[in-house]
């Protein structure tokens, strides 16, 4: 990687997980004011999950900056060569934009399980890699469910089913 797309990528992660750390986790999360026994409140993972992932940016960030004061002798480029030049990835990130908030706002619609296995094959299909698509397909669509059954079956934790398929994974629920 260049010091430009190091430093662009550290920024973008940190401000990712900073709005979700912040704002996002805060506001639709929600934490009772009771929480029996030794259960972890529900915010718990999301915030480890954004916590680790600003560290990382933070880190990202430290690092560009030696790699840009060693290559500070090198010619500048415009925004627009390097927008012409990366177009296949920024596509790629628009997208990933575009899919992600369907995600996010699909989610109480047709439920967790359907959701996340779209939102998988999206993120398959995204990497352009197709020598295991075998694995990739089953990891779509097995990695899901078995989310669902176990923190549904395992740890008592209801995901959201969404008003599309509620009753037909209520059924799959009492035929496992």
């Amino acid at each position: 990687m260049n010091q430009n797309r190091d430093f662009y990528a550290g920024l973008v992660a940190t401000a990712f997980f900073a709005i979700v750390l912040f704002i996002l986790i805060p506001i639709y999360v929600k934490v009772p004011s009771f929480i029996p026994g030794f259960a972890p409140p529900p915010d718990m993972w999301p915030r480890v999950i954004a916590v680790l992932g600003l560290v990382m940016g933070v880190l990202a960030l430290i690092l560009a900056f030696p790699k840009s004061r060693k290559a500070s002798g090198e010619k500048v480029t415009t925004l627009g060569f390097y927008l012409n030049r990366n177009k296949v990835f920024m596509t790629r990130f628009a997208i990933l934009l575009v899919v992600f908030a369907a995600f996010v706002y699909g989610l109480p619609v047709i439920g967790f399980v359907p959701a996340t296995v779209l939102l998988l094959g999206v993120l398959f299909l995204m990497t352009g890699n197709f020598d295991r698509r075998f694995w990739m397909l089953g990891l779509t669509l097995i990695f899901p469910v078995l989310l669902y059954l176990l923190f549904t079956e395992v740890n008592h934790t209801p995901f959201p089913e969404g008003t599309l398929f509620s009753s037909s994974l209520s059924n799959l629920t009492t035929l496992i």
